[in-house]
């Protein structure tokens, strides 16, 4: 019979590892960082190598930490999605969806109902964050998430793209005649979200008005005039647009609910094109099916929703 070190020891380092922090690591685990660190001193005493670097600060795996890190994050991970799979495979099936607190409150959860009318087997957990979370190590079965160019292990499936429209509360323009001017748009106030990672290619006001097909006419402004808000979340710019605080530069595939209504309308025809969001899941998961069944609901929902969403001007 093969020996080995304790399981709680092991689950202790994979955590603290996936953390690089003992703190974290207790905090997930119920525990104290002193049990975290206890257990982490138990393992290298077993294994007879240090599998942190504990200074100087940020603390760091070492050589036998690198190594032995990624083979017990994907067996934990096979862990859970075998036991997903065996626990009542006949009746009722979990999904845990990652993904940004923007896409979570104004794209997903308005629709979940109706997923959940179709799907009557599957439990769903949402998880909303803007950190993206490990795959490998379970704590989640499928992400969505939100570039350019995917890359890494995982399976990538494109489920659709947006455009950034300049948007504002009905009110703020029913005695205006649409669509605004440039120079109109460019004197009242603007609403603004910081992006997380930006590139040359990030739909800001900025490269609007610098790209504007108005920009070189006599009507051109390459930079606005008006008032500035700004929101470090783009929920947050979503929110203060449907407050009626100012025009904002938004996803059409985030506002297209506000959109149809008309409750938002859009004050320009002039678009910049977004980026892509894919659905995200490990190459071999034990939950392929459930996670098929999303994703082809996911792109249904979104084909439904662009047909009658964009209010013309």
């Amino acid at each position: 019979m093969r020996r080995l070190p304790p399981l709680h020891s092991l689950r202790a380092f994979e955590v603290a590892a996936r953390h690089l922090s003992f703190v974290a690591a207790a905090e997930e685990l119920h525990v104290t960082p002193t049990a975290i660190s206890h257990q982490i001193k138990a393992l290298e005493d077993y294994l007879g190598k240090p599998l942190f670097r504990r200074r100087p600060r940020p603390m760091t795996l070492t050589e036998a930490g690198e190594r032995l890190y990624p083979v017990l994050r994907d067996g934990f991970g096979q862990f859970a999605a075998a036991l997903d799979e065996i626990h009542d495979p006949a009746t009722i099936q979990r999904l845990k969806i990652t993904t940004t607190t923007a896409f979570a409150s104004r794209w997903l959860v308005p629709r979940l109902e109706s997923f959940r009318a179709e799907a009557e087997h599957i439990d769903l957990e949402v998880h909303a964050s803007e950190m993206p979370v490990d795959l490998h190590a379970g704590e989640a079965d499928i992400a969505i998430r939100y570039g350019a160019t995917p890359g890494g292990d995982l399976r990538w499936h494109e489920l659709f793209r947006d455009r950034y429209v300049p948007v504002c509360h009905q009110a703020l323009v029913a005695d205006a005649e649409l669509p605004l001017r440039p120079s109109e748009l460019a004197a009242r106030p603007l609403i603004h979200f910081e992006w997380k990672r930006p590139t040359r290619l990030t739909p800001t006001w900025e490269r609007w008005f610098g790209e504007s097909p108005a920009a070189d006419s006599g009507d051109g402004l390459h930079k606005p005039l008006g008032r500035k808000l700004a929101f470090s979340e783009e929920s947050h710019a979503i929110e203060a647009a449907l407050a009626g605080q100012g025009i904002a530069l938004l996803s059409d595939v985030l506002v297209a609910g506000e959109l149809k209504s008309g409750t938002l309308v859009q004050v320009h025809p002039f678009a910049l094109e977004g980026f892509t969001f894919h659905a995200v899941h490990l190459p071999h998961s034990a939950k392929a099916d459930v996670i098929d069944d999303f994703i082809e609901w996911a792109k249904g929902q979104h084909g439904a929703a662009r047909d009658t969403a964009t209010r013309s001007i």
